[in-house]
């Protein structure tokens, strides 16, 4: 007795359900991701070149690209290097930190620069290089 079967097992697959997901996915993202607001610092921008600044004073600050800090060319640790540029700040609106930075330098040790700087309301002029 010789029994056949009426039903062929099919061995293709429909990709139309995948690319529906995929699609919808896709949707998804584009979406969540303009809701994104990413942290940054607000930096100031001049709108004018020509305009003359007159600076009394600067303070000489430089992260290098080990992370070291230097306040007027010496070393100063990460604890110290609060108290290295509040005692050579003139309270003058004059008187700038000028931030000299390698290009390779941690973004995080030049943030905790211009974090100071920031809660003394200390102007900074950045310099990378």
């Amino acid at each position: 007795m010789a029994l056949k079967r009426r039903t062929k097992i099919s061995a293709s697959f429909s990709m139309s359900s995948m690319t529906d997901i995929v699609f919808l996915l896709l949707i998804f993202f584009m979406i969540t991701s303009t809701m994104v607001h990413p942290n940054a610092i607000k930096l100031l921008i001049p709108k004018q070149a020509t305009k003359k600044v007159v600076i009394e004073k600067f303070i000489n600050a430089r992260v290098s690209s080990a992370g070291n800090f230097y306040v007027n060319n010496k070393r100063v640790s990460e604890a110290t290097l609060e108290d290295a540029l509040l005692k050579t700040f003139n309270s003058s609106d004059k008187t700038f930190i000028k931030l000299r930075t390698d290009k390779n330098a941690p973004t995080g040790e030049v943030a905790k620069v211009l974090d100071i700087a920031e809660s003394h309301q200390i102007k900074v002029v950045l310099d990378i290089r």
